[in-house]
């Protein structure tokens, strides 16, 4: 049934009262929870922990507890539901439905058909029928200011209200605004790997959590939340997207950077030697790049392939098992074992569990000869104790004892002593690689000799580059197995462009159980030392070409003009250009600075303040230029927070950030701070990645200053807006 404006008031006012009468249900029933259960602390504090969270669910979603409608009249009942879509499902104590779930099954209607006959996927299989009815809803603080009826809400006009809002420090759900093309990847099945190469502002971070949000949701059967992992490029982006899952009712997903990973997997502490220097560094000096660049190839992961097998070799000692000072088994026995064992179902390339099975029949063996072992035992006491007084003739009696216990027991305790070599500290074993690096890789025909000096001096110190955490996830792997990380049953990576392809490969051996969803974009590829060249590459040597590549083409985050703009650098590198959502704002504006940089820069922050823009950047090429501008502006009095590496959060407000720590954030407003060809050289790929990093960050405005010859990309832009002086 069709509802007017007033009826459509009316219900809104109805579901409130309900969501109303639910709260206060949940809190009597929170209070009554410590009286009921007193004799059962366990289940008492997981209820009390259930029912707060769905509490602190309504009350964070009353205020706004649906955002869209759908009629859908199913063929087979030929009944019409009418479904009010909210952020989270809700029902009453008589299990009537109230709200549905965006993720639910039904809800994919509303993202994916138009008007007249429509299905959607259901447990029980595919459900068809006829969409007659599809609503949208202005809500705010309870209140309906206005609805709209849609044909396909991928309809640009209807994005608007969401897309000229302001940016904050933090990032947002979009479960309202939703696109068809997000919606494909958002409600992709689990068991399927994805790549997806999404243009800048196309909602790739987004889309990434609200995919983990649907997946906890419709497996929560047999997934926890707890099996999912978001793997982000660094601590300060986490820390932007980390209220999305809560927010969208989703919790205990880990998020984590890929240097937590491994400092949580080989359980030592290092420190993760910045990016910052190196970046730019590298890029005037294109000879270093190979060394950075071949630790994360797949070439690096053979060699170490060559040197854990060798190092397989040594694991067996040379001397014989002894206990007390007496032989139980010669070294030749142990070592016929050890090399007899070859997979038979279990991967026994890992160290820990081949090590494992040696034991198992080590003590098979011990069994089977325990008599003849502990004869030979005897001999040698009695030979030992002939001329000793009682007391020695005491303790080794005391040995005896201790070896008949440990014979008991098929030598386990002792066993695992002999085996010490097999559980290496990894860092440790990974310098050993370096060390012999010449036994697998000719380091003077590459001119990496000083490089390798240098990595193992800094690893000494604990200080670990990225390109060196692939190597100690894949040793860590081989030397004891995925362990706990084979719980994990997805893993979502944003800004995966920044990874190399042994990244990724040891990801997926560490993580064996798990699908993989993979976002970046390759024209914000500014890591050229350790970045991945393209898809098609991880979708073959890391899934054996089991993993659809999928494309997020149209940006949502910026105007028409500022995306048009930043397209001359796409065009440029000849990578894909966005396609800009219908949303116009005012054009790019370039400025001519001479020697009044930091007066101009004022100008532009006053003028983005006046207009209540909530978040301002001035983005800048390196951390030097952040710190001096900061000075310059601080002398204006204006007080700006300067971002660099170290930091782990955004505030909001005016900050002062390098374009590679800019990445995937947004801001109200931007200002490049010097977009000049000396700075931002377009002989230089890289260089051209990072000044389009900047140019997509702003929703509303973008300015742009340079000095003398602006970048040559952009002269023709400045040509056709007459901003020339």
């Amino acid at each position: 049934m069709e509802k007017n404006l007033q009826e459509e008031k009316e219900y809104l006012e109805n579901t409130i009262s309900r969501f109303e009468e639910i709260i206060e249900e949940e809190e009597l029933r929170i209070k009554a929870i410590p009286r009921m259960h007193s004799n059962d602390p366990i289940l008492m504090a997981s209820l009390l922990s259930t029912y707060k969270t769905k509490l602190e669910t309504l009350k964070r979603t009353i205020n706004k507890p649906y955002f869209a409608r759908i009629d859908f009249t199913s063929e087979e009942t030929r009944k019409e539901e009418e479904c009010y879509i909210g952020k989270v499902g809700v029902s009453d104590n008589d299990n009537n439905l109230i709200t549905v779930d965006w993720r639910a099954p039904i809800a994919s209607i509303y993202y994916d058909s138009n008007i007249g006959e429509a299905s959607y996927l259901a447990p029980e299989g595919k459900i068809k029928g006829t969409l007659n009815l599809k609503r949208q809803y202005d809500i705010e603080d309870k209140v309906l200011k206005s609805y709209q009826d849609v044909d396909t809400v991928s309809n640009d006009e209807i994005l608007k209200p969401y897309l000229t809002a302001s940016a904050d420090n933090r990032l947002k759900n979009i479960v309202s605004t939703i696109q068809s093309e997000q919606n494909k990847i958002i409600r992709n099945p689990l068991y399927n790997n994805l790549i997806i190469q999404g243009v800048a502002g196309s909602g790739k971070t987004t889309v990434a959590l609200h995919r983990v949000a649907y997946l906890v949701y419709n497996n929560r059967q047999n997934i926890k939340p707890e099996q999912y992992l978001v793997v982000g490029p660094n601590k300060f982006f986490i820390n932007y997207i980390s209220n999305v899952l809560p927010d969208l009712d989703v919790n205990n997903v880990s998020q984590l950077t890929y240097d937590e990973i491994v400092k949580n997997l080989i359980n030592e502490n290092f420190d993760l030697i910045s990016d910052k220097n190196k970046l730019l560094k590298l890029a005037e000096d294109p000879n270093q790049l190979f060394y950075h660049h071949l630790k994360v190839s797949l070439v690096f992961k053979n060699k170490l392939e060559k040197f854990i097998n060798d190092f397989d070799k040594t694991i067996v000692p040379k001397n014989d098992l002894i206990i007390k000072g007496y032989k139980i088994i010669a070294n030749s026995d142990i070592k016929n074992i050890y090399d007899s064992i070859v997979s038979d179902g279990v991967d026994y390339s890992i160290i820990a569990k081949k090590i494992e099975r040696a034991c198992l029949l080590i003590g098979k063996f011990i069994e089977q000869h325990q008599e003849s072992i502990m004869s030979n035992v005897w001999k040698e006491y009695h030979l030992k104790t002939q001329n000793m007084d009682k007391t020695k003739i005491e303790k080794e009696r005391k040995n005896i004892e201790y070896i008949e216990k440990e014979l008991r027991n098929n030598c386990n305790q002792s066993l695992k002593k002999y085996f010490s070599n097999g559980r290496p500290a990894i860092l440790n074993l990974y310098i050993s690689f370096l060390q012999k690096i010449n036994n697998y890789i000719n380091v003077n025909e590459y001119d990496i000799t000083d490089k390798v000096k240098e990595n193992i001096v800094s690893l000494k110190k604990k200080n670990v580059e990225f390109e060196d955490l692939a190597s100690l996830v894949y040793l860590y792997y081989r030397v004891y197995g995925p362990n706990e990380y084979a719980n994990y049953r997805q893993v979502v990576i944003d800004e995966a462009q920044d990874f190399g392809e042994f990244n990724f490969l040891a990801l997926k051996l560490l993580m064996p159980n798990a699908t993989f969803s993979i976002f970046g974009d390759l024209a914000q590829s500014i890591y050229q030392y350790r970045g991945v060249e393209n898809w098609e590459k991880i979708i073959k040597t890391t899934f054996n070409d089991k993993c659809d590549l999928m494309y997020l083409s149209k940006s949502y985050r910026t105007t028409t003009e500022i995306m048009n703009s930043a397209n001359n650098i796409t065009k440029y590198l000849n990578l894909t250009t966005a396609q800009p959502v219908i949303r116009h704002g005012k054009n790019v504006n370039y400025l001519n600075f001479d020697n009044n940089q930091s007066l101009v820069i004022g100008d532009i922050i006053n003028s983005y303040n006046e207009k209540g823009y909530n978040s301002i950047a001035v983005i800048c090429k390196d951390e030097n230029e952040v710190l001096e501008i900061h000075e310059e502006l601080k002398k204006l009095g204006i007080n700006a927070k300067t971002i660099t590496d170290t930091d782990t959060k955004y505030e909001g407000g005016l900050c002062i950030i390098t374009s590679y720590l800019a990445k995937g954030l947004e801001f109200d407003g931007v200002i490049i701070s010097n977009a000049s060809e000396k700075i931002y050289n377009s002989e230089k790929p890289f260089d051209m990645k990072l000044l389009y990093v900047a140019m997509t960050r702003p929703l509303h405005e973008l300015n742009v200053l340079y000095h003398n010859e602006i970048t040559k990309p952009l002269i023709n832009e400045i040509k056709e807006n007459n901003l020339t002086k």
